[in-house]
């Protein structure tokens, strides 16, 4: 079994292990993770978008009260904190994140220098690496080499019934995100920025795997298509703006050679989404749709009324126009702009008129469908993610 440590969004991560998984292999536990069971190579830490660190379950405890539990998850943490070698000549490097076991500061700190008294009684020489708070992030946890033969960092999470002991086994590499988000050549602030993390998120849902061809048609700058690209899929984008295009072909060049990715395959064109004809047919399409002008505050309720059916408009000739040109195993997953007003969150009028238009929403067994959300609490804009399929009557025919 595997503990996915989730993102701040954890409904994100979980759909994207069930898109992987499927339901029967997924188990959502307490605030913000995952207990995952199957095939390792399935879920892999550099392609998940939305699980920030991967443990390896070595226990699990019918308790939920750090101070309650010390002297058990000490015995857990010595069988697993020595090397199986048996050789503990080096000095090993220990750290401890703890979430929801009623534990603060002081008392993760404190169980941590209890557990190196404990290894040093045996000889054992331990460097502790205490988190700020009760957590260790992934660049701490990547410094200090808290994983492999040279150190462990430990993961205590709790439920309302229990509690899960992981042994860290990868966590997000994020030098390799920033260095995509920020160091490609082609940036445009002012359209907006598709964050990398949620490009792999979208990529999942839309069950996008090596030697897929995905086509995302309002490519922007190409995120979606770098993130695509790294997986092994095979790209093409189109986008009306021909400065975008061109940003996008720039950027995938220079992931060929900052990734070592072949993107020789890649197909870009300058193309209107809602009128243009994509050859050969996409087996999945994943693409943010167009969101509506930058918005920094809240607009007058007339001014919001008109951005709303602007992109209502675009998205379903979007959506008609695409669906005689898919294929019958093909999938869908595209963010939608919401809009965060006083009263709540506005969608558009077309999500829920999804089945006049040809296709079916996928459902998830663990997350409803109102809660592929992204959305950052400052901001007025968010993006729905909408995960279809093209909808067919028993004999294969089109609605």
């Amino acid at each position: 079994m595997r503990l996915c440590v989730l993102g701040r969004q954890p409904y994100l991560g979980i759909a994207e292990l069930e898109s992987i998984l499927g339901p029967d292999l997924v188990r959502p536990f307490g605030k913000g993770f995952a207990i995952t069971r199957g095939n390792d190579k399935a879920i892999k830490q550099e392609n998940l978008g939305g699980t920030i660190k991967i443990g390896e379950v070595i226990a699990i405890i019918r308790q939920t009260e750090l101070h309650l539990m010390e002297r058990e998850v000490m015995e857990i943490l010595e069988r697993h904190a020595i090397p199986k070698t048996g050789n503990t000549d080096h000095k090993l490097n220990i750290g401890i994140s703890a979430y929801n076991v009623g534990a603060d500061e002081k008392a993760v700190r404190d169980l941590l220098f209890k557990f190196k008294d404990r290894l040093e009684k045996k000889h054992i020489s331990t460097r502790v690496i205490s988190p700020k708070g009760t957590v260790l992030n992934s660049a701490q946890v990547q410094h200090n080499k808290l994983m492999g033969p040279s150190g462990s960092e430990f993961i205590i999470a709790g439920d309302e019934r229990e509690t899960c002991i992981a042994r860290t086994i990868s966590v997000q590499n994020i030098t390799s995100y920033s260095k995509r988000d920020y160091d490609r050549p082609g940036r445009d602030i002012v359209t907006g920025m598709l964050p990398p993390k949620l490009a792999q998120i979208m990529l999942n849902l839309g069950s996008v795997k090596r030697d897929t061809t995905v086509l995302d048609p309002f490519c922007g700058t190409g995120v979606v298509l770098m993130e695509a690209a790294l997986t092994g899929a095979v790209v093409t984008g189109s986008d009306i703006n021909p400065k975008m295009v061109s940003m996008t072909k720039e950027n995938l060049s220079w992931l060929s050679k900052e990734f070592n990715v072949d993107t020789a395959q890649a197909n870009v064109m300058c193309a209107d989404a809602t009128t243009s004809t994509w050859k050969p047919m996409p087996e999945k399409v994943v693409s943010e749709t167009y969101l509506g002008p930058p918005l920094h505050s809240l607009p007058k309720p007339h001014e919001l009324e008109n951005i709303v059916k602007e992109c209502d408009r675009i998205v379903e000739n979007f959506l008609v126009n695409l669906r005689p040109q898919l294929r019958p195993e093909s999938r869908c997953c595209i963010a939608v702009p919401m809009w965060n007003t006083r009263k709540g969150l506005i969608q558009l009028p077309i999500v829920d008129n999804i089945k006049e238009l040809g296709y079916s929403r996928v459902w998830f067994s663990h997350v409803r469908p109102g809660q592929l959300i992204y959305r950052r609490p400052d901001q007025v804009v968010a993006r729905q993610l909408l995960v279809l399929v093209p909808r067919y009557d028993k004999n294969r025919k089109r609605y």
